[in-house]
């Protein structure tokens, strides 16, 4: 599903704030956590009577569904594609994705496997771009080459564009859209502006399987 920056000799054929702001955000929200406390504890009430459950019910917030959360179906588990066609000894390409550690972005590794062992290639995230107000990627290869650009998400396709190189290592626009079949199973295909129109580059069909 990675946006992969595409370089014929890469693929061997197609196989690229302030530490006071955050003690002062600590210490406000550890003050409200300690006056919602002493409010609880001067504040009585029995236990599944009327007034307890409005009570619980008025200082629990409604939770804000994040934009990211559209790729939430694409955490857990390992997702495989067959790549023996993409050049002499290549296997599979593994893709894993996670959520970040305070929820919110996507961070997703891509290995290629080949019989002489398993490249890591690319590591990146999907995140909510606030200014552009739009979902957005960005990665870097194993080269430090970086690659961004916005994502779009219509029902079960996903279309992803940015500058890179075409398979004769020319930059160009290239797209990637990826349609989700079900929950585990999705095809990813590359595409570049030609005269126009979309032309595809390549494909792959992507299948999670147990694993981390």
């Amino acid at each position: 599903m990675v946006p992969m920056k595409v370089r014929l000799q890469s693929w061997s054929g197609l196989a690229g704030v302030a530490l006071g702001t955050l003690l002062l955000l600590n210490a406000s929200f550890w003050g409200r956590a300690q006056a919602q406390n002493k409010t609880s504890e001067q504040t009585p009430a029995t236990v599944g009577s009327a007034s307890s459950l409005t009570s619980t019910s008025a200082e629990k917030p409604a939770e804000t569904t994040k934009p990211i959360q559209v790729l939430g179906w694409l955490v857990g588990g390992l997702w495989t594609a067959d790549a023996t066609k993409l050049g002499p000894g290549m296997l599979r390409i593994e893709t894993r994705y996670q959520w970040s550690d305070n929820n919110a972005y996507i961070r997703f590794t891509t290995h290629f496997v080949s019989d002489k062992g398993a490249a890591h290639t690319y590591d990146g995230n999907f995140f909510w771009n606030p200014a552009d107000k739009t979902l957005a990627v960005w990665y870097m290869d194993a080269h430090n080459g970086i690659t961004q650009g916005p994502v779009q998400v219509e029902g079960n396709e996903m279309k992803i564009r940015f500058r890179g190189e075409d398979l004769q290592g020319q930059m160009a626009d290239l797209r990637v859209v990826v349609h989700r079949k079900n929950n585990d199973d999705y095809h990813w295909a590359l595409q570049e502006m030609q005269n126009g129109e979309w032309q595809d580059l390549a494909g792959l069909e992507y299948i999670r399987v147990a694993g981390s």
